[in-house]
């Protein structure tokens, strides 16, 4: 999903990020071909309480100059959603937030990369880091040496780690959790936007969306766990996200989920981002950005050219979203996800559920 930054703390660089990129991100998603839907949220209150935060939310999103907020009356919120729960004690129309296959998105932006010169290394684990006599940096990987004048760390979930290869200790990763229940294309129409909870300070709580593909999914839950490589499913969690769902849609308890699916989000000790150049490295972090990479990623994107001209002294290639081409994508009969010349394995369960089933093709 692409969120508007309503609950990104005021004044930190995520709503910065955020804002930033949702300038041009439409357009981008235009020209590189990203199935998209801008079918906007409805933030329900299911208590008094919750209704109060509703106003905290709406003057908040005021002062951050976050636009198109408005009150629902129940009246209004039961015409947009005519299949929710009849327990909604409020709601807010949030119009500008919009899905998205976001495997496909970064898909399209590395595929663009390649045609313009990129080399994208795969199965490549980076084990060491020192800087040469001419100031640059050179990785050793299971794959090879690798020298470069700017290292960008953006490793997600193990960022901190090779943030120590270059003897900077700055943040810990603290992996978190999110679990999802995925419905069929049936299910997707019982909703026409995305139905948001009000958010906690530690996440923004179970949402129930609709996916570009029409399926339907509830998640994800926020639960702090060890492991960064792969977090168990959890039936326990499972059973918890079907009742949550239930009780939003009852007419939900007629249908049957058609998987399910865990990632982990690389939060840290700290509520905003962690993106920081080190000019004397040639260095630039980019940690800690948790769920809304999709939402700022073009806003993390210019804000880190612009760190690398300010402060590494390298002049980065301009970027224009004119440059950017149409690339056509289908799904191959063995799953793969074809673009032009490049076949990719496709690894994001919205994508495995909907667009081979959109394609008629065998499921992953």
């Amino acid at each position: 999903m692409l969120h508007t930054g309503f609950d990104a703390p005021k004044n930190s660089l995520e709503l910065h990020c955020i804002k930033r990129s949702q300038e041009r991100v439409l357009d981008v998603f235009d020209k590189l071909g990203v199935p998209y839907s801008k079918n906007g949220s409805v933030m329900v209150a299911w208590n008094l309480e919750q209704v109060c935060k509703l106003e905290e939310i709406l003057s908040s999103s005021s002062e951050k100059s976050i636009q198109g907020l408005s009150h629902l009356t129940l009246t209004d919120l039961y015409q947009k959603e005519p299949n929710l729960s009849r327990r909604a004690q409020g709601a807010l129309w949030i119009p500008e937030e919009t899905i998205l296959d976001p495997f496909i998105y970064g898909i399209l932006l590395a595929h663009h990369a390649r045609k313009n010169g990129g080399q994208i290394l795969t199965n490549c684990e980076v084990t060491q880091c020192c800087v040469s006599d001419d100031n640059k940096n050179v990785l050793a990987t299971t794959r090879g040496q690798v020298t470069a004048k700017v290292v960008i760390n953006c490793a997600g979930l193990f960022g901190d780690k090779v943030q120590q290869l270059a003897g900077i200790d700055t943040f810990t990763i603290k992996p978190r959790k999110g679990q999802f229940v995925v419905f069929g294309q049936r299910a997707g129409r019982l909703i026409n936007s995305s139905i948001l909870p009000v958010p906690s300070d530690k996440s923004k709580g179970i949402i129930i969306f609709r996916t570009v593909y029409n399926n339907l999914i509830v998640g994800p839950t926020a639960e702090d766990v060890e492991s960064r490589e792969r977090a168990p499913l959890d039936d326990a969690i499972t059973l918890r996200l079907l009742e949550y769902g239930h009780q939003v849609l009852p007419d939900l308890t007629s249908l049957m989920p058609c998987g399910h699916y865990v990632g982990l989000r690389p939060a840290t000790q700290f509520k905003d981002y962690q993106i920081q150049g080190y000019m004397d490295r040639n260095w630039i972090t980019v940690g800690g950005i948790r769920s809304t990479g999709v939402s700022a990623s073009l806003g993390i994107a210019e804000y880190v050219a612009s760190l690398v001209q300010r402060d590494m002294m390298v002049e980065p290639v301009q970027s224009s979203t004119s440059a950017l081409e149409h690339s056509e994508w289908s799904v191959l009969p063995d799953g793969r996800l074809l673009v032009g010349e490049f076949a990719y394995g496709i690894t994001h369960p919205i994508t495995q559920y909907g667009a081979s089933e959109r394609y008629h093709l065998s499921r992953l």
